[in-house]
């Protein structure tokens, strides 16, 4: 029995190895015949690209810049178109919106055979008391909870700061920086809740970006109580619309047709970068005096909630005086949308006017019994 060392090969190994050692020499050629071959294929141009990606990793400058650039310019197309998309969605959100305004409108009238007050107050002596159509619409935009738990009466307040001082919101301070998503529209850059010394809305009433529409001002001097429009000393305030101070009136009174009267507009635009929205002391602050409009300029009206149409839409212009405040009756209707406003027409429709739209045309729209049948372009 043969004995060997672990550490030397055997005789099997060993005779291998001899075998390869004969043989390999024969196969050697034709290894080599074959590379070159291979290699013989290719041109000088190709060895020196193949050689340069050999040698490189990754990007150029030239390569990265490049790349760059272009996806600039693809953000650059693409940015606008959506945004344009966006705010097409957000103007079709604020539409849906005052579509529910206009429908609350004809529930509420079907309730109480008439359409709410505009605005109205409860007492002659200040602070007020009383509130306007927001208020009154409330349970009939899903918001029966909260109508439950205001107070409308005489001793109450609707306002937010100003002459009320600490009994403002009394009684309805549930209304403290409530939002009504319903009442806001979702391409307005307004505050919801914006404190002074912009608006005496200290209190946290919320900006409502929806505005009724008293009618349209005439230019005649001291007012025509057969038009329905008075110079009452801050601005022209007016009874010919649907939505008026102290006032209040039934489906049958809008003799134009509802289909051509104009019952709320936006009012959710900067003017002349300031917020100048009917709600100087809250959105939901009724009027100074309990009296109606009469055609009399012997006394001085001031409302929330209302306007009364006398500048186009989105016009960058206001009242003219040194008593030129947000509670005057002439705040302009406006928008964030491009090129114009929605506004809800009588019969709950909801239209968009555009900022070029004829003035004369406009002003026959917000009155509902001027006997001139208009209706939008279409």
């Amino acid at each position: 029995m043969w004995v060997t060392d672990a550490t030397q090969p055997g005789p099997e190994l060993t005779r291998r190895r001899e075998f390869l050692g004969r043989i390999l020499p024969f196969f050697t050629p034709c290894f080599d015949s074959s590379i070159q071959l291979a290699f013989s294929k290719l041109s000088p141009r190709d060895l020196s690209m193949s050689q340069k990606k050999l040698k490189r990793s990754g990007f150029t400058l030239v390569e990265l810049l490049v790349v760059i650039a272009i996806i600039g310019v693809l953000v650059g197309l693409l940015l606008p178109a959506v945004q344009s998309a966006r705010e097409a969605a957000r103007r079709m959100s604020c539409s849906n919106n005052m579509k529910q305004l206009g429908l609350a409108m004809h529930n509420y009238h079907d309730t109480m055979s008439t359409f709410p007050l505009g605005s109205y107050n409860l007492r002659e002596t200040w602070p007020a008391s009383g509130s306007n159509w927001r208020a009154l619409l409330l349970p009939f935009i899903e918001q029966g909870n909260i109508h439950e738990k205001l107070e409308f009466s005489y001793s109450s307040h609707f306002m937010a700061g100003g002459a009320a001082g600490a009994d403002a919101l009394k009684g309805n301070e549930v209304l403290k920086y409530l939002a009504v998503p319903t009442y806001a529209c979702p391409s307005s850059a307004i505050e919801m809740f914006e404190d002074a010394p912009v608006s005496n809305n200290s209190e946290g009433a919320m900006n409502v970006q929806y505005v009724g529409i008293q009618g349209a001002a005439r230019p005649v001097p001291g007012g025509d109580p057969n038009k329905g429009t008075a110079d009452l000393g801050h601005g022209w305030s007016s009874n010919n619309g649907m939505l008026f101070p102290n006032g209040k009136i039934k489906m049958r009174d809008v003799v134009d047709g509802t289909t051509n009267a104009i019952m709320i507009a936006e009012q959710s635009g900067w003017v002349d970068g300031v917020n100048r929205t009917s709600n100087y002391y809250g959105g939901w602050m009724g009027s100074r005096h309990p009296r109606p409009v009469d055609g009399s300029s012997s006394w001085d009206l001031w409302q929330t909630g209302t306007t009364c149409v006398r500048f186009a839409p989105n016009s960058q212009i206001v009242q003219t005086g040194a008593t030129d405040r947000m509670y005057r009756n002439n705040t302009v209707i406006n928008s964030m949308h491009t090129g114009g406003i929605n506004v809800v027409m009588g019969d709950a429709s909801v239209q968009f006017i555009t900022d070029s739209i004829d003035f004369m045309l406009l002003k026959q729209l917000c009155c509902r019994y001027d006997g001139e049948i208009t209706s939008l372009p279409q």
